[in-house]
């Protein structure tokens, strides 16, 4: 029987140059022109000119869009957004609104060619309609999720669980993946996903599960005004498997 044994070349956190999909924009490029600035500026012109109301509660909802290589935003919304959403509506609904009266998306660049990526962001309703200041930075209007030991620790955690934990004799990963995952309020794990989907997706993703769990270390939620929100993580990873 073959054996496959792993090689893992490379763990990148924020771009990977080898992917078909890019897990955030790389350095100094931003999905939107004039910069995230001018995005939260006219997300703030569209509020005003259709009369939009903010909402009665303290509501926000965590944005995660994929920008393709034409610069045609896509909203990720998935399964287990759903609860969130409805806890959210308002906010939702809002954002959504915004984000289809803009017009200036663009895709992020690697070796001189258009290439698809994500960007995220939190949307808290209050920051514009009260609170809202014309230098106002959509990005920085909240904290990052962290891990005690910083990402170089966790970056090598990972590798060394996904060397142990993966069954490689059920499947042959090739190439780049982007391993998502958000960390909860209580800075949690959850809702891990993989893409791109290959043969025996499932079995490899169950795996990622398993691996992730078995690495130490709780993350300190991503928070906004010194409230938890949850949050998404994308971490591009670059397998190589050879006989």
């Amino acid at each position: 029987m073959k054996k496959i044994i792993l090689f893992l070349f490379t763990l990148y956190f924020g771009s990977s140059f080898s992917q078909k999909t890019l897990a955030k924009y790389p350095e100094g490029q931003f999905p939107y022109k004039g910069g995230t600035i001018q995005l939260s500026s006219e997300m703030q012109d569209y509020f005003l000119k259709s009369g939009s109301k903010s909402c009665d509660k303290n509501e926000m909802y965590f944005v995660s869009l994929k920008i393709d290589e034409n610069g045609k935003p896509a909203l990720i919304k998935k399964k287990s957004d759903e609860s969130i959403i409805e806890k959210n509506k308002c906010a939702f609904t809002l954002v959504v609104k915004s984000l289809g009266s803009l017009k200036n998306w663009q895709p992020a660049e690697q070796d001189g060619k258009t290439i698809p990526a994500y960007f995220d962001f939190l949307f808290q309703p209050k920051d514009f309609f009260e609170n809202y200041k014309p230098d106002y930075d959509i990005i920085k209007a909240y904290q990052s999720a962290a891990i005690p030991g910083g990402m170089k620790a966790f970056r090598k955690d990972v590798l060394e669980s996904l060397y142990n934990y993966l069954d490689w004799e059920s499947y042959n990963p090739k190439g780049t993946f982007i391993i998502s995952f958000a960390i909860d309020e209580n800075g949690d794990i959850v809702n891990v996903d993989l893409e791109p989907k290959v043969e025996n997706n499932k079995i490899l993703l169950e795996d990622v599960k398993f691996a992730l769990k078995k690495i130490k270390g709780k993350w300190s939620p991503a928070k906004t005004k010194g409230v938890p929100v949850s949050s998404w993580f994308r971490m591009p990873i670059n397998f190589n498997s050879r006989e």
